[in-house]
């Protein structure tokens, strides 16, 4: 059983440096978790307003998906929206 907990904590952990991360870089997105669309271990639709282009936001966020994928070995799936 502390393998599991371990390992929800460590998922908890990569979700959270993901958020605070795109939160940091983008104050005002909108980010929250949503059904996975194959295996990844989390998928997140990040809403941006208008002004934002969704393809830079993307970019940054294949940037810290590969940070957090490579320190906590999990698939973070970004699906960028205007809101």
């Amino acid at each position: 059983m502390p393998e599991v907990k371990a390992m929800d904590k460590s998922l908890a952990e990569a979700a959270a440096k993901f958020v605070d991360a795109l939160h940091h870089m983008y104050p005002g997105i909108h980010i929250k978790p949503i059904a996975g669309f194959e295996d990844e271990d989390f998928t997140f639709e990040i809403a941006v307003p208008s002004s934002l282009s969704i393809d830079e936001v993307l970019e940054a966020c294949h940037k810290e998906c590969i940070k957090v994928e490579d320190e906590y070995d999990l698939f973070i799936l970004p699906h960028v929206v205007h809101a």
